[in-house]
């Protein structure tokens, strides 16, 4: 039996796909991976481990299978990812949660100065390849056309991230209508957000922890102990990032309108709450 998604959780980091992933772990007719983020698509991360490892992060029983993986809408860093999902996976249905783009930047820059990723300083950060990344990553009309040159319309899904945050059930209701399973009800389901421990991990734990090598036994490796020992690993202290300035803020958000006026249209919806 060929284990395969249905659904991909394409992006964008930063934006909610940890909570959504869960949310869909716990339906009874959706198997996720066991990893959240199995990155198979990116050649310089996974693929090489071939189709059997991604495989093996499904467990069989279940209508539909799935995965979450925002490294998925970065097409400016990892090129040919949409095509080489639409090789394997051509009927794919594919989720995109679009935050707003100046805090979803703000966040990504505070996330990679607490992993250690980044030690740009703010007033460095928009002439740095470390800012350049971010901005590209934020211009969501971007990213997503990357996948309509080989998917469907009808096969894109995009989500507002505050209205999943203000009315969780019926932005699931619309997901597991969009992918063909039954509704549930999700009220008794927390929102998660593995950056917290991930930020506390020490540096050598978290480069064992994305290494290929270790990605072999993931096979082995139940998402709740996968958790277990995140939680018990995540004993370096909180690294803050430095604040952001309103200027800096302002200049961001100038850079991202274009792109942000563009998605609007795109997508058909009119992100109210956005700054830009």
């Amino acid at each position: 039996m060929r284990l395969l998604p249905g659904l991909i959780v394409i992006g964008a980091m930063r934006a909610g796909t940890t909570t959504l992933y869960h949310h869909l772990s716990n339906h009874p007719e959706i198997g996720m991976s066991r990893m959240k983020e199995t990155d198979f698509f990116v050649p310089k991360m996974n693929f090489p481990l071939g189709m059997s490892w991604y495989q093996s992060q499904f467990d069989p029983g279940y209508s539909i299978y799935g995965e979450a993986s925002p490294n998925y809408a970065m097409c400016h860093l990892w090129r040919g990812v949409p095509a080489r999902i639409h090789g394997i996976l051509p009927d794919v249905r594919l989720i995109f949660l679009a935050r707003d783009p100046v805090d979803r930047l703000i966040s990504h820059y505070q996330h990679a100065w607490s992993t250690g990723t980044a030690r740009v300083k703010p007033e460095e950060l928009m002439a740095s390849r470390v800012g350049q990344n971010m901005l590209e990553t934020s211009r969501y009309t971007m990213q997503i056309n990357a996948y309509l040159e080989h998917f469907a319309r009808e096969q894109l899904l995009i989500i507002d991230f505050d209205q999943m945050r203000r009315d969780p059930q019926s932005v699931m209701d619309g997901v597991v209508d969009f992918v063909g399973v039954s509704r549930y009800g999700i009220a008794d389901i927390p929102t998660f957000n593995d950056a917290a421990s991930n930020a506390r991990l020490p540096g050598f734990v978290q480069r064992a922890w994305r290494s290929r090598g270790l990605r072999r036994f993931d096979r082995y490796i139940s998402r709740g102990a996968r958790d277990k020992a995140r939680n018990l690993l995540s004993v370096a202290p909180n690294r803050s990032a430095p604040a952001i300035g309103p200027e800096l803020r302002a200049e961001i958000a100038e850079r991202l309108a274009p792109d942000a006026r563009a998605f609007r249209v795109l997508s058909g919806l009119p992100f109210d709450s956005w700054q830009v």
